[in-house]
């Protein structure tokens, strides 16, 4: 296996030097998508004995396999596969990408990666230089809803493009043109933040999120984890705050000082994304308010939000993302394109990080990494082996 890190300049000589030698798709490959799955629905309500239930399932070890056992055995010979990563200062971006390395190590294919900088311009330069070598397949981290022309281009071309959290929701997307999208029930991650605010607080919390909604999945996250706040007897919901992510170091102190200037200093807050809440921990370090007052309750869970959690410093848990099994599922369902067959329908379970279990489930390395030895199984299926997993 090959894997190279590619700059936009770097990968205009590499890639396109490499058109004449570049592989074909497999000849059964489908590239268009499949019929979109049915939308996560999002609970209206929850009941404090409801959401205290909630919260003892996700924090659970996630020992059992949930996804396939059988399925498409990979191609043989090797195949080339282009990450085109939506920023990779972004250690969720890093982490998914490597996953795609692991896997196709495990098959002995290459891969190139593309970083699209955190910039829509950039991204959609790279994208553009991913389909002019014609690779056997395209998986991305980047909103596909700002790369549609380079995509449909790939699909048109027999290029099969994967996401992973590049739209709201998981499954086919062929609006997008996205063979698949990888990526958790959002519902459930907002469900999950919600009832963990409910059960801690009894049902009397008062509560803010924090999104940046130029993100279809992050309004979608917003409604999931404050409709049942709203529509709580003993609960005040304060509001969204609407914070861009390139904007969060200047705008944070001032929402945080109107916040506690507006509603005081005992509230919970919730977000689409862990990375607001390092910025948001300073502003009320600054304004000397105690940990105790505030709580706040993520998502994604990045290195920050596992080492808020662990210190007691105002995070008290987040609703993680997968890191690599990403990565592995978006290669299997690469391998499923390339025999023409529908992706997988397996969606991870989702799970809830406390200070309580922050070691477990890959937590002392800071991300969230299942223990039901995803890589085997995954392994047994693209090879048509049948090795034990069990002690993986």
């Amino acid at each position: 296996m090959r894997l190279r890190v590619l700059s936009l300049a770097a990968a205009s000589a590499a890639l396109l030097g490499a058109l004449a030698s570049a592989p074909t798709a497999w000849s059964a490959t489908q590239a268009k998508p499949f019929p979109a799955w049915a939308a996560p629905t999002i609970d209206k309500s929850l009941t404090t004995d409801q959401a205290s239930s909630i919260v003892a399932e996700r924090t659970k070890p996630q020992t059992d396999w949930l996804g396939p056992t059988s399925g498409e055995q990979a191609p043989k010979g090797v195949k080339h596969i282009i990450y085109v990563s939506a920023d990779q200062s972004y250690v969720s971006f890093v982490n998914w990408g490597r996953g795609v390395v692991e896997a196709a190590k495990i098959l002995g294919w290459q891969v190139d990666i593309l970083n699209g900088r955190g910039a829509v311009t950039s991204t959609l330069q790279a994208m553009q230089q991913a389909v002019a070598v014609h690779p056997d397949a395209i998986i991305t981290s980047a909103d596909a809803s700002a790369l549609q022309g380079p995509i449909a281009q790939a699909v048109a071309a027999g290029i099969p493009v994967v996401g992973i959290h590049a739209a709201a929701f998981p499954g086919p997307d062929p609006e997008l043109n996205l063979y698949d999208n990888i990526t958790s029930n959002p519902a459930e991650i907002g469900e999950t933040q919600a009832a963990y605010v409910l059960a801690e607080s009894k049902g009397t919390a008062q509560v803010v999120h924090f999104l940046d909604n130029s993100f279809a999945i992050a309004r979608f996250k917003a409604e999931a984890a404050t409709t049942p706040i709203q529509n709580c007897a003993g609960c005040k919901f304060l509001g969204m705050q609407n914070i861009p992510i390139a904007d969060q170091t200047q705008r944070i102190p001032t929402v945080i000082s109107g916040l506690l200037a507006n509603d005081g200093h005992h509230w919970w807050g919730t977000t689409c994304c862990d990375n607001f809440y390092p910025y948001v921990a300073a502003a009320l370090r600054a304004s000397n308010i105690a940990p105790t007052d505030i709580k706040l309750v993520g998502s994604d869970g990045p290195p920050s939000a596992y080492d808020l959690i662990r210190k007691g410093d105002y995070e008290v848990a987040t609703v993680p993302e997968p890191s690599t099994l990403f990565g592995f599922q978006a290669i299997d369902a690469v391998i499923q394109a390339m025999a023409g067959k529908e992706p997988s329908h397996f969606i991870q379970p989702t799970y809830l990080v406390t200070k309580a279990n922050a070691d477990q489930e890959g937590g002392k390395k800071d991300e969230f990494i299942p223990s039901n030895h995803f890589a085997c199984h995954y392994q047994n299926i693209w090879l048509g082996e049948t090795k034990d997993c069990s002690g993986s």
